[in-house]
């Protein structure tokens, strides 16, 4: 992954991220007419028309995320590092644009909230189910990433700061991995990136960005 921090992404492995982006543009989930209704607000496309932003490369990995992702806090977002691919729930905390969305911070109250709120019960469900776990975290045990999740502390200042829930497949599993299977992660977490997304103060239409 060296060359892909020195050089950005080769040709040849930016080619197969643009057919990953737009098999996914072919389910109507990830078209513009449904997700804008996600994310409570029309979306800008990216330039060839999709609703997934180009690939970008950063400190030897790739990764793209949904247009607007940046500014939400919460992310649909795929990345891979030399050992792994990852797809699912991305939260960039500090780099938005005021004001911000509080998408983690809200996923926070909705874990710790005691007694139990269906939400939390639900997202400690899809964890277990389908074995996700955190980006930089060895234990996937699901009560383990549920306290990871409830007791991360948000730095105080806007340094930036990148949290990662889903799936996260060795390469010998990535390979056998179609766009259904990654639109399964997603549409696993779909709900929860709604209900925050919504809920962070989205619940008033707009038409733009």
């Amino acid at each position: 992954m060296k060359r892909v921090r020195e050089e950005g992404i080769p040709a040849s492995l930016a080619q197969k991220v643009d057919a990953l982006r737009l098999a996914l543009s072919e389910f109507p989930e990830f078209q513009d007419e449904q997700f804008r209704y996600l994310r409570g607000r029309r979306t800008r496309l990216s330039d060839d028309g999709l609703i997934f932003r180009r690939a970008v490369a950063e400190e030897e990995h790739w990764y793209f995320y949904n247009r607007g992702g940046d500014q939400d806090q919460v992310q649909l977002n795929v990345g891979m590092w030399e050992s792994y691919i990852r797809v699912g729930l991305g939260f960039q905390i500090g780099r938005q644009v005021s004001p911000k969305q509080p998408a983690f911070h809200l996923l926070q109250t909705f874990v710790g909230m005691r007694p139990p709120l269906p939400f939390r019960d639900a997202l400690y469900r899809c964890i277990e189910r389908n074995q996700f776990g955190i980006e930089g975290q060895k234990n996937t045990n699901v009560d383990d990433v549920m306290h990871h999740l409830e007791t991360y502390v948000v730095p105080p200042d806007d340094s930036p700061v990148f949290v990662f829930l889903g799936a996260l497949w060795k390469p010998d599993v990535a390979r056998q991995k179609t766009a259904a299977h990654y639109r399964q992660v997603f549409d696993q977490l779909l709900p929860f990136y709604q209900a925050l997304i919504l809920m962070a103060g989205r619940l008033e239409w707009q038409n733009t960005l």
